[in-house]
């Protein structure tokens, strides 16, 4: 006798379908978070590659690499190179290839507002295009959709007045207090205002007076392609807190804010190309002195604790954060 095999009612079926969907709507945003909490943990270990790349820079050369040599943006008359810090690295990432293949009599690029002569007579920046036109796993957060696309200028940008040409972009700039220069063009900035990077110079660690642990040497910054960012090895290099000093009827500056509620020629949800920000909810993640790697909130106290952070040898006292 053929037995007849017994099959699923409509409703046990439409049951199976509703658990189903209710286990994905659980698991799926874990899922997602599990992700997030990778990508994250990938973007610190660069931050940390990065931190063990300097410290070795600063062991062979007794002092830091310097942020920007001959940037077009910095004050006083010189010969523009755009020769950022990435580049003096490179060595140090295992990227001695590149760095052999730079040539440093070039400019990396002819951004230059200030019209100030271009080193070697140069009137483009091909010269070095092939080193920074190369991505590199290490400068780039995963979490950033862009995922290190090539910059080039938008001609919608009119009011910038920077070159790129097929720039490899990054995620981390490094910290330079509250101007980028370097230079006794400001002598205050030699003194109380100094960052550990900027142009034509940087610090020894045994000027990071505040401490190693409270002092920012490199942070994560979202890098739009939309705005005026640029990097990793030209242009807005660097952070720099002046960005955030306004005031008046200026809202604060800060970790991932929305630029468009400060500038309205900013576009939504968009930051400033010298500024610090992530792709992390929350924050960003920023390399110290001493080569600790912190996730500091997007509310700290902008003013008393994050400016301070940036900040070399000013005195303050920080606490927690």
């Amino acid at each position: 006798m053929k037995l007849k095999r017994a099959a699923f009612t409509l409703i046990e079926l439409l049951v199976v379908i509703a658990i189903i969907a209710t286990l994905v709507a659980i698991l799926l945003p874990a899922v997602q978070q599990a992700r997030e909490a990778a990508r994250r943990s990938t973007c610190k270990n660069n931050l940390k590659q990065l931190g063990l790349a300097l410290h070795n820079y600063h062991d062979t050369h007794g002092v830091l690499p310097p942020a920007l040599i001959g940037s077009g943006r910095q004050s006083g008359n010189h010969i523009v190179l755009n020769t950022t810090g990435w580049v003096l690295i490179l060595p140090y990432i295992e990227q001695s290839g590149l760095y052999d293949l730079y040539d440093f009599n070039y400019p990396s690029s002819i951004s230059n507002p200030n019209n100030y002569p271009l080193a070697a007579g140069a009137t483009t920046s091909v010269k070095n295009q092939p080193i920074y036109s190369t991505r590199l796993a290490m400068h780039i957060c995963p979490s950033d959709p862009a995922d290190g696309e090539l910059f080039e200028n938008n001609p919608n940008l009119a009011r910038d007045p920077s070159e790129a040409n097929k720039i490899a972009r990054s995620n981390y700039l490094f910290s330079s207090g509250i101007s980028t220069d370097y230079s006794t063009f400001y002598p205050l900035i030699q003194t109380k205002f100094k960052g550990a990077f900027g142009n034509d110079g940087a610090a020894r660690f045994r000027d990071l007076e505040d401490g190693l642990s409270n002092t920012i040497l490199v942070g994560e910054a979202k890098q739009e392609s939309s705005r005026t960012s640029h990097g990793p090895f030209w242009g807005a290099g660097t952070s720099t807190c002046c960005h955030g000093r306004l005031t008046g009827s200026h809202l604060t500056y800060h970790i991932n804010a929305d630029y468009s509620k400060i500038d309205p020629k900013c576009p939504p949800n968009l930051q400033t190309a010298w500024t610090f920000g992530s792709w992390h909810k929350g924050g960003a993640q920023f390399l110290m002195g001493d080569g600790a790697v912190r996730f500091i909130s997007q509310n700290i106290d902008f003013y008393n604790v994050l400016i301070p952070l940036g900040i070399i040898a000013d005195g303050a006292v920080v606490g927690e954060f």
